[in-house]
């Protein structure tokens, strides 16, 4: 039943669909012990709807839904239950749950929540968007009730954008600087180190305490792969975001490694109204991606290079679709073919994709691009995605992990957030969406797939190449290390369990 829900949610919005799941775990053990987590990224502020920040919100904030470890699951959460039809989606609330002030949560929080992204001005706003109004049924009740098709809406609310915060703390405005969920850990603000630690305790009042492993988290800020690996040595941390080129090493100094697929990185292309608006010179950009390069590199042959943005089994997936290969003559003879030479594009980088952006831009040079990278802060670097300067970049986002519904409108429709050029799409792809929206669940696929299709052969994206990430760990102090796939640079922390003392 569960799955079956599930796959309707994601696919289809005809049916009426039912989820349910008890509380999850293992047999009751305290949580017990502390871990200590090196990670290159400091927290930007507390609000979840802002740049990316799961590596921090994730321990204090839950939604109403979430994503399971396998990275495509959608599970129960703060929602036990969940129906939908093509008018609404009606969520059935866990119980006996609280805010870390001790505000209960029940369907009055839920209405607060969504209110407040609504009232927001950043690409949440758009992603629920098909929500016209939030229904109180009872105390753990809502109806969303929709003013359009949102078969993506579950998805969507299983991201952290959509976490629940507590509503005192949105109400006396002070929830962008303190974080007050309902998950597992609390943020410690005393034994914070800014800049250094981050210290998060075990919720006492948390209402599945024995799902939780660590009592305590510690996460230590270390901009680079060498500083992190170096703490991890001395035995300052239990567990680093670790480096693919490091794994030999580490599995030789006594340490374990995890990997794990952390997110589907390809070539975005923005400026398809003028830069490049001919589909010949989109094609030639996506000939020249130096994904073995990039694999050889950076990421130590562990790279996997799929065709196309969804895998096998989702509905979209084109069976036998093949990528563009990377072949710098044929890349050549696109653009001469377009009368195109001397084409300069800028585009941004944190220092983290240094050396992606660095083949990127020595690959297009081989075909007459000049290719300026601009480097710049990882905050500046995730602000600039939708600001409408650069025509193109490396990179991925996360709404497009949730399928078609959430990939099409979010990439290409003309009012997307990340349409940055406000380009309008094909008419037929447009057509394909909207009729997709309203079909019977057995007609959609054909529909998708040729949605696939026409972004494969007009070059909207492509260069797919799926990171891998990689958790160096200490295990005499780590039992069990927990990731999640496509969520690079965090774990699932409560999931982690540590060696008894």
């Amino acid at each position: 039943m569960l799955q079956k829900a599930i796959d309707c949610a994601k696919y289809a919005i005809a049916a009426s669909c039912i989820a349910t799941a008890g509380l999850s775990g293992t047999a009751w053990a305290e949580p017990a012990g502390t871990l200590k987590w090196g990670i290159g990224f400091e927290p930007q502020g507390w609000n979840p709807q802002l740049p990316p920040n799961t590596t921090y919100t994730q321990l204090v904030y839950e939604g109403l839904l979430r994503m399971a470890p396998d990275g495509t699951t959608i599970e129960p959460a703060l929602a036990t239950e969940w129906t939908v039809t093509p008018e609404n989606i009606t969520f059935v609330l866990r119980q006996g749950v609280q805010f870390h002030d001790g505000t209960p949560f029940n369907a009055d929080a839920v209405i607060a929540n969504i209110e407040n992204v609504q009232k927001a001005s950043n690409r949440w706003r758009e992603a629920i968007g098909g929500i016209a109004q939030v229904v109180k049924v009872n105390d753990y009740t809502v109806r969303f009730e929709l003013d359009r098709p949102s078969p993506s809406l579950p998805f969507t609310l299983s991201q952290r954008g959509l976490n629940m915060i507590s509503p005192k703390a949105i109400a006396d405005g002070i929830w962008e600087r303190e974080p007050v969920g309902t998950g597992p850990y609390t943020y410690n603000q005393a034994d914070t180190v800014s800049g250094s630690t981050y210290v998060f305790d075990f919720f006492p009042d948390y209402y599945d305490p024995e799902s939780v492993g660590p009592e305590r988290v510690e996460i230590s800020y270390l901009p680079d792969a060498a500083s992190r690996y170096n703490a991890l040595l001395a035995g300052q941390v239990d567990a680093i975001d670790g480096d693919p080129t490091q794994m030999a090493t580490a599995e030789s100094q006594g340490f374990s490694n995890q990997v794990w697929r952390t997110l589907r990185y390809h070539l975005l292309m923005f400026d398809r109204a003028d830069a490049l608006g001919d589909v010949r010179v989109r094609k030639a950009l996506c000939m020249a991606m130096p994904l073995e390069h990039i694999n050889a590199a950076r990421y130590d042959g562990l790279l996997e290079f799929p065709s196309q943005r969804f895998d096998e089994g989702d509905p979209a997936h084109v069976a036998g679709l093949e990528p563009y290969p990377y072949d710098i003559e044929g890349a050549k003879a696109l653009l001469a073919e377009a009368g195109v030479s001397n084409l300069s594009l800028q585009f941004p980088s944190p220092d983290f994709m240094r050396i992606i952006s660095e083949l990127t831009k020595e690959s297009f040079s081989m075909i007459g691009v000049d290719a300026e990278i601009m480097m710049m802060p990882t905050p500046e670097y995730f602000q600039s995605f939708y600001s409408g300067r650069y025509p193109f970049i490396v990179n991925t986002m996360t709404p497009e992990n949730g399928g078609m519904f959430n990939y099409y409108p979010f990439r290409f429709a003309l009012d997307g957030p990340a349409n940055t050029f406000k380009v309008e799409p094909p008419a037929r792809l447009e057509e394909l969406y909207q009729l997709a929206l309203t079909a019977p669940e057995a007609e959609q696929p054909a529909l998708l797939q040729e949605m696939t299709q026409i972004i494969h052969d007009e070059a909207l994206d492509c260069g797919y190449f799926d990171t891998a990430g990689v958790v160096h760990y200490n295990s005499e102090r780590i039992a069990q290390i927990a990731t999640t796939t496509w969520e690079p640079s965090a774990l699932r922390y409560k999931d982690v369990r540590m060696v008894a003392e």
